[in-house]
């Protein structure tokens, strides 16, 4: 059974607060839970009191193999958890390149 750390959508409509759970990866989101971890209120105003969890078992479940959402990770890691099982976004987006047959705005003014 592959266990994931997730998020699971509780409250009322555009007021919606998330449940951290373990959940066994095959449930669907709002499906059975093993474990409830803590909470995630982005709504809440005061930043001490938007991301409740228990740490503990939360360090325990990742080291026996749970694996955590990308938003759980970036969570747990702000929370101060250090683990090698936390999936981080790679930070800022890759800058596209132009097209090669593409000159840039300012030499085509020169012209």
């Amino acid at each position: 059974m592959a266990v994931k750390l997730r998020l699971k959508r509780m409250g009322r409509r555009h007021r919606a607060f998330f449940r951290l759970n373990a959940i066994d990866g095959r449930a669907p989101r709002d499906g059975r839970v093993i474990e409830h971890l803590g909470f995630y209120d982005p709504v809440n105003q005061d930043k001490t009191k938007q991301f409740e969890a228990n740490l503990d078992r939360c360090r325990y479940w990742l080291d026996h193999g749970a694996v955590p959402s990308e938003t759980v990770s970036s969570l747990l890691k702000k929370a101060g958890i250090e683990h090698s099982a936390l999936r981080l976004p790679k930070p800022g987006k890759p800058k596209a390149k132009p097209a090669e047959g593409e000159s840039k705005p300012a030499e085509a003014a020169s012209a």
